[in-house]
């Protein structure tokens, strides 16, 4: 296994106005460094969505890279399991993405059988979901083992766990790493000082122990804006590890 890329990475051109495809175009040079790449819903326009996800599609057939699809919002909300997760799936079987990501959001109140019923829909389309622990209350360990409980008979259903989040919630990653590891499906990596990301090693996070600690299928995902002259040497740290494994 090899290290995967959010295309976070990309955050500083992505808000200037690039795409994501162009953005991934530059680093398939690197494609035998990388594994698996997951675009950001954020960063789409609605009226050449359909047509970038198609390239990248083919991009990532062409460079052997698996395709994972970030949704910027809250899986339990209000109530509810967040109805956009309908459309989302749907957007999943048109494109054949396999992996959808949303946040944990607060499963307080949330009905069970809304659960079952979301499963069940991405049973039926033969889609994966992982839910992430959140820079904002929801996001706090306590939170985030209730929202993990309510889906833990599910096995579409995982955990990515972001090492960087837990800063903006006052909780240590390291700590709460220790009470998910065995929940973990999918691993965000970055590195935080003063509440900022920086390269790897820069920073507080205890990362290199998470990782050896991790089952070797898990994905992990480096999350943080990278410059591209930087980019191969943040991969070559992290493959360096999992070569540990």
């Amino acid at each position: 296994m090899k290290v995967s890329v959010n295309t976070a990475i990309f955050v500083d051109r992505l808000n200037n106005g690039e795409s994501q495809i162009d953005c991934l175009e530059d680093v398939s040079n690197l494609k035998d460094k990388i594994d698996n790449i997951q675009v950001r819903g954020e960063f789409f326009k609605e009226n050449t969505k359909d047509d970038e996800l198609e390239a990248i599609k083919a991009l990532c057939k062409k460079n052997g890279w698996g395709l994972y699809y970030s949704v910027p919002e809250q899986f339990f909300i209000d109530g509810h399991v967040n109805n956009s997760l309908k459309d989302n799936v749907e957007m999943a079987k048109k494109h054949q993405l396999k992996h959808l990501k949303y946040f944990v959001g607060d499963v307080k109140d949330v009905d069970q059988k809304e659960i079952e019923d979301a499963a069940k829909l991405l049973e039926d389309a033969n889609v994966d979901l992982t839910l992430e622990n959140l820079s904002n209350e929801t996001g706090h360990l306590s939170a985030v083992l209730e929202g993990l409980e309510a889906v833990k008979q599910y096995s579409n259903i995982g955990f990515t766990y972001d090492a960087g989040n837990w800063y903006w919630v006052c909780e240590k990653p390291e700590v709460a790493f220790k009470e998910l590891k065995d929940k973990v499906t999918n691993y965000h990596l970055k590195d935080i000082k003063n509440k900022e990301t920086v390269m790897l090693g820069e920073g507080t996070t205890d990362w290199e122990p998470m990782i050896l600690g991790l089952d070797p299928q898990i994905p992990i995902f480096l999350e943080y804006g990278i410059d591209d002259n930087k980019i191969e040497q943040e991969l070559d740290k992290v493959n360096a590890v999992i070569d540990m494994r």
